[in-house]
């Protein structure tokens, strides 16, 4: 049996592929092992559809460890929403914006997007840690 937890990760992964899937048409790489060099060769229509599904996974993600039951996720969610408490907490624009600008740098290519997430997200202030109960 899988614990909230773990449900919240594969909601992360699930609403990245979606995302992904929808506005490719190649399968390309795993989620996991996307990085720069695919983040530039993204269509900008793409890469915001990547960056909403990766939005939309964390929130989830982030509500499912703080519930029991779907009904809880929502009620999470919205929570999170209103306090200002999700980990990402920007539009996908600003993700894209600085994102973009993480690639910029040659020596950032090789590194995967959730990687640059985490590293752009921290130049908000905010960390992982900040919104775990």
């Amino acid at each position: 049996m899988m614990t909230v937890g773990q449900w919240g990760w594969m909601v992360l992964i699930a609403g990245s592929l979606a995302a992904a899937s929808r506005v490719r048409v190649d399968p390309g790489p795993e989620w996991l092992n996307v990085n720069g060099n695919d983040w530039q060769k993204m269509a900008p229509k793409t890469r915001l559809a990547y960056i909403e599904g990766f939005l939309a996974g964390a929130a989830l993600g982030q509500a499912a460890q703080r519930a029991r039951d779907t009904a809880g996720v929502r009620t999470e969610l919205e929570a999170l929403r209103r306090s200002g408490g999700l980990r990402f907490p920007f539009g996908a624009n600003v993700y894209e914006s600085r994102v973009n600008d993480y690639y910029w740098w040659k020596n950032h290519l090789p590194l995967p997007t959730w990687y640059a997430f985490l590293e752009v997200n921290g130049t908000f202030g905010g960390h992982l840690s900040d919104s775990v109960p």
